[in-house]
């Protein structure tokens, strides 16, 4: 093994090492937040009231998505930077409501929640998606 590819096994080491670390400490940090039941603009886009909504925490972090995302139709697509899945099914409820939850995230329009993550492309209805490493 070169000293290049030690020092890379390293910092790799070293990477994952701290991403397990946040992972630890929101999950801490997420039993100390205090929630309450909110009515958010996602919530409305899926007909809830009140009484339906989940306690949603307003702690940032990684949320996690209140709908079934793999009800959606994904189609499995590859590019320069790996493989990825993207929508437009427009006919779905699950699909409003991921792109309705997407857009309360501005400007960045993207999140990492259940083990993905999911963006809006520039058009505004194209939703892409790919496993988190």
């Amino acid at each position: 093994m070169s000293k290049d590819e030690s020092t890379l096994e390293i910092l790799t080491d070293f990477l994952n090492a701290l991403e397990s670390a946040t992972v630890n400490a929101k999950r801490q940090i997420a039993g100390l937040v205090k929630v309450t039941p909110t009515v958010t603009p996602l919530d409305k886009a899926l007909g809830h009231d009140a009484s339906q909504t989940a306690f949603i925490s307003t702690a940032k972090g990684s949320p996690k998505i209140p709908f079934d995302a793999e009800k959606i139709q994904w189609k499995d697509k590859e590019n320069e930077n790996g493989k990825f899945q993207m929508t437009e099914d427009y006919s779905n409820p699950d699909y409003k409501a991921l792109l309705a939850f997407l857009n309360e995230h501005i400007p960045a329009k993207c999140i990492n929640s259940e083990g993905f993550f999911y963006w809006v492309y520039g058009n505004g209805t194209t939703i892409g998606r790919k496993p988190r490493k």
